[in-house]
């Protein structure tokens, strides 16, 4: 590109989609441990026990559970 705006520009396109797959991909291993952690041991890992672990919401475990049943 003759353009170095445009290059840039092109070039934190790319990251940004690196970026978007690396992150999918630690969402998945997070759910699947999530999982994990519920079907071995389901009175400990409860939704609040799991969001305070992980330092994140109970609402957003819920959803994830939810949507891997």
């Amino acid at each position: 590109m003759s353009d170095p705006l445009a290059a840039r520009a092109a070039e934190l396109h790319a990251q940004a989609l690196e970026a978007d797959a690396l992150a999918a991909r630690y969402r998945a291993e997070r759910d699947e441990l999530i999982d994990r952690l519920r079907a071995a041991e389901p009175k400990r890992w409860s939704y609040t026990a799991l969001a305070q672990a992980l330092g994140c919401s109970r609402e957003l475990i819920a959803q994830i559970v939810r949507r891997r049943r």
